[in-house]
């Protein structure tokens, strides 16, 4: 893994180092990962995965992302501008999204907005660096336009969360098809 990538990761996520403090196992998967671009999918393990629309302006964030959705069973597809996520929103189908609060120009709260008026209701979850008071906003903004929040998480991305609550979404997902 070059050593610039390898400090990025390490500051963006320095929970997920090994007992060590080595990155051996994450810097592998780095390694093998190539670099998502928007509208790439990562292959699921399984036929009919749940599809995933990553959305965060950061390459290495929705990279790490798109890897751990892949292996909690799900299809990730990236975007990685407010432009790229309106527009596959609009004509691709999703069973959630993650999101990141920081597009550049644009915001999360303006994109959620963008969401409700194309009639996009997707349950989705929260991971951005943002301060409290803006994704408090933006949990304030997604309530009332009766989007189901599954979880906000902060940034830097506890990766094991991360893959918890996608898993957890994905078996209450399950369960609910079930029930209907």
């Amino acid at each position: 893994m070059p050593r610039r990538a390898l400090k990025q990761f390490s500051r963006a996520f320095p929970q997920n180092a090994g007992k060590d403090g080595s990155w051996d196992g994450l810097g592998r998967m780095l390694e093998q990962a190539k670099s998502i671009e928007a509208g790439d999918e990562v292959p699921a393990a399984a036929p009919g995965a749940p599809r995933l629309l990553v959305i965060d302006d950061d390459n290495l964030h929705r990279m790490i992302v798109c890897r751990v959705a892949a292996k909690a069973g799900y299809v990730p597809v990236a975007a990685g501008t407010y432009e790229e996520a309106a527009e596959l929103a609009q004509y691709g189908k999703f069973d959630c999204i993650t999101l990141d609060l920081s597009l550049g120009a644009h915001g999360g709260a303006e994109l959620l907005r963008h969401f409700w008026v194309i009639g996009c209701k997707i349950p989705v979850i929260i991971i951005s660096g943002a301060d409290d008071a803006v994704c408090r906003e933006t949990v304030r903004i997604a309530k009332s336009l009766k989007f189901e929040l599954v979880e906000s998480v902060p940034k830097p991305v506890d990766l094991s969360l991360l893959r918890f609550t996608l898993e957890r979404f994905k078996q209450q997902q399950h369960q609910a098809a079930s029930a209907a």
